[in-house]
């Protein structure tokens, strides 16, 4: 699986247009839909060339999942979720937006029906509410697109200090150090997006695809089937725990 190209995404000026769609229909009957427009998150990761010996020098805890948030997880009654996002929609209100689109998107019969729900999602993510921190990722992945890794690090090093509460700027983080090499920074930003949004389901299976590509694959295994339970249509999570399954489970572990 190889790294997507990054479509540079401008600062949005509201909500965005999938996402109010969205929610305008939500109680509705799938329907069909143009094709999405390029998901400015990455897709997958490339994982050729990683340093299997980089897993001998981690510490035990850099291979666990993250555990779950302390506390209650914010309630997200219907009525919340459902409605038209206002034009002057708050990026402090996405976690109350995002739990109850986890919840409809596990609950998903099909992956059409799934579909829309994460499109919502992800441009969730994509809301920063600062027209700074969009323009700066927007140059960090079209420098990533270019090759241009060591700027594109350099870039994202100045988000995750002016935005250390958004998980988006950790995530493609992770995915850029992954790129340059450095599978070890790579996790570390996996559990800093997660520590954020314990429920971002491409960080989750981005997760497994590193601890794989590292050796630790009762740890990927795990972090497949968490994937899952968020969103089970994850193409990459259920070809993970196809291809791990059976070599995990059946080993005296």
């Amino acid at each position: 699986m190889g790294l997507a190209l990054l479509a540079p995404t401008p600062a949005l000026a509201g909500p965005p247009v999938v996402l109010a769609q969205f929610f305008e229909h939500f109680d509705d009957e799938p329907e069909p839909s143009a094709p999405p427009a390029e998901d400015p998150a990455l897709e997958g990761l490339d994982l050729e060339g990683l340093d299997d010996g980089g897993l001998d020098a981690m510490p035990e805890s850099e291979l666990e999942l993250p555990d779950a948030a302390a506390g209650e997880a914010l309630d997200a009654p219907e009525e919340d979720v459902a409605g038209v996002v206002p034009p002057d929609f708050d990026p402090a209100e996405r976690p109350i937006l995002l739990e109850g689109l986890y919840e409809r998107l596990s609950a998903a019969k099909s992956p059409g029906e799934a579909a829309p729900i994460t499109e919502a999602i992800e441009e969730l993510w994509a809301m920063s509410g600062s027209d700074t921190v969009d323009l700066l990722m927007s140059r960090a992945m079209q420098f990533a697109n270019d090759s241009d890794v060591d700027l594109s690090l350099a870039v994202l090093d100045a988000v995750v200090d002016i935005a250390p509460e958004e998980a988006e700027a950790w995530y493609l983080r992770a995915k850029v150090n992954v790129l340059a090499g450095n599978p070890e920074r790579a996790l570390a930003d996996l559990r800093r997006t997660l520590n954020l949004d314990e429920k971002h389901y491409r960080a989750i299976t981005d997760l497994g695809l590193v601890l794989e590509q590292l050796g630790a694959k009762k740890e990927a295994l795990k972090a497949y089937r968490q994937a899952l339970t968020v969103n089970p249509y994850m193409d990459d999570a259920k070809a993970g725990v196809d291809a791990l399954a059976r070599e995990v489970e059946g080993q005296d572990i």
